[in-house]
């Protein structure tokens, strides 16, 4: 395994008083020996950065958000929230620890988590004899949890925080940067369509496209090519794994669905995401059996992720897209055999997607609930 101190720790994101100190805490207690680089922007809050627990402190420029209000075709500014981009931000300030980082191996953290163990020191050797597909890096990087593309979006891995090699982590961080709001008003809006990726997407896809064809015209294209393509490249380029096996937890309320992602069974996020498992048989139909002693290590758990990757199949009919009855008959089924937490997070999921039925209101009714306003 890979040893702490050969390790560089980039904390990114905003100065918090209350979170940071504890995020600095949580990698010298998880990582001892290792490299700490606070990044941060110049215009947060004032802190003693010389009493820091970090190596170094970087007090970035802040190139602001980029305001998108307008600028998209509605269809993608709705479906994705895309209103206005930080992913400048985010990349620019991990960038800049990352070209400090004096390690052979680097983690990016944002400032609001906490490492609450190193589980994620082990992937990269327990990936190194698998086949790489489409391969980019040197070696694959670990993350967490990544979207189904039949489900969800393409080429979407979830940003939060990442580990591999320094050289590589780089490479994806020296993703192609959002215009500015003047730049994007220069261009046909088909253009601005391309340019603008979801943050998860634009990482992704920018370090694909210096070797490969990355057919995506906006960020709600998707289509069976493009799901079976981003399955492959997302197989031999990343290990996704859920934030218990990673080791990391979030501090911020907004986020608290993060750590709870795998209790959220019937949920939109349960759904729409690809557990560990369903990951491991990505890379078993596009590495080969190569795969199989890391799916024999999930043990009792590889059955029922497998089975519950079918039901999120049936419940969605296109990326996106929810399949109300199927969902509905699930929740009920729960109701019913007492699994109550599950047939509450299935009927609000209906709710939220607009769903409104009588047979809704008695769910929600029998299992001493009023729908969501």
């Amino acid at each position: 395994m890979i040893a702490p101190r050969d390790v560089s720790v980039v904390v990114q994101g905003p100065w918090s008083p209350d979170q940071t100190p504890q995020a600095l805490a949580s990698v010298r207690a998880h990582l001892p020996g290792a490299q700490i680089v606070l990044s941060v922007w110049k215009q947060g809050p004032d802190f003693p950065a010389h009493a820091v627990d970090a190596d170094t402190v970087l007090l970035n420029a802040d190139p602001g958000a980029v305001d998108l209000r307008g600028l998209l075709h509605p269809d993608i500014e709705y479906r994705t929230a895309t209103a206005s981009s930080n992913f400048n931000r985010q990349a620019d300030s991990t960038l800049a620890g990352l070209r400090l980082a004096d390690r052979p191996y680097a983690l990016k953290l944002r400032t609001d988590m906490v490492l609450e163990h190193a589980g994620f020191l082990a992937y990269p050797a327990l990936f190194r004899g698998i086949p790489v597909p489409m391969r980019v890096f040197g070696e694959r990087i670990v993350t967490t949890n990544v979207r189904c593309p039949q489900r969800s979006f393409a080429m979407f891995v979830q940003d939060f925080c990442s580990f591999g090699r320094t050289e590589d982590m780089r490479l994806l961080w020296e993703a192609e940067r959002h215009p500015s709001r003047e730049a994007l008003l220069a261009m046909p809006r088909e253009e601005r369509d391309v340019r603008i990726l979801v943050p998860e997407q634009q990482l992704v896809v920018s370090a694909l496209r210096r070797r490969h064809e990355i057919p995506m015209p906006n960020s709600l294209a998707n289509g069976p090519a493009l799901a079976e393509l981003t399955e492959r490249a997302v197989a031999g380029n990343f290990v996704c794994l859920d934030v218990r096996r990673f080791g990391v937890r979030t501090l911020k309320p907004s986020l608290e669905w993060v750590n709870s992602a795998d209790a959220m069974r019937l949920s939109w996020l349960w759904i729409l995401r690809a557990s560990y498992e369903e990951y491991l048989s990505w890379c078993r139909r596009h590495c080969g059996e190569a795969v199989d002693a890391l799916i024999a290590e999930c043990g009792d758990g590889y059955a029922p992720a497998m089975e519950d990757a079918a039901l999120k199949q049936r419940l969605v009919t296109a990326p996106n897209t929810l399949a109300p009855q199927p969902l509905f008959d699930e929740a009920l089924r729960c109701c019913l055999a007492g699994r109550n937490d599950d047939a509450l997070h299935g009927a609000t999921t209906l709710q939220r997607a607009g769903l409104r039925d009588p047979a809704l209101d008695r769910l929600f009714e029998r299992l001493g609930h009023r729908p969501p306003g």
